[in-house]
């Protein structure tokens, strides 16, 4: 388990759950991420983008591949109205990272870690 954000991206693979919240509650959507310095693009669908309009606050998730497994958690915030200028990314949105942990049920296993349950963080350098 890889505690940089490139290393455990790499671990997971590059297709997570992007979790939006907006006046019509939370949805949640399949994206396929790719990570450049300190900011994660990826496209955005319809219900999506309406939310991130509202509140740009944003958290990915990367399920365990077991049940006893850690989850992959990213939070960041899209950084709306910014154009990608890199050829090839129409639709690309950045999202600027602010915190990333490996977490999954149970006892922590630092005991002077603030998270209840079994927390890992994740270094997510420049973008903190």
């Amino acid at each position: 388990m890889d505690t940089t954000i490139a290393g455990a991206i790499a671990e997971r693979g590059t297709l997570a759950y992007l979790i939006s919240v907006g006046d019509d509650g939370p949805h949640t959507g399949n994206v396929q991420v790719e990570l450049r310095g300190p900011r994660l693009y990826c496209a955005l669908g319809t219900s999506a983008s309406r939310n991130v309009g509202v509140q740009p606050a944003v958290s990915l998730l990367w399920p365990p591949e077991d049940p006893r497994g850690y989850a992959l958690i990213v939070n960041g915030t899209v950084e709306t109205g910014t154009v990608p200028d890199q050829a090839g990314d129409a639709g690309l949105v950045p999202i600027r990272l602010t915190k990333a942990v490996w977490h999954r049920p149970g006892l922590p296993t630092d005991p002077s870690s603030p998270c209840t349950s079994d927390c890992v963080r994740v270094e997510i350098g420049a973008s903190a």
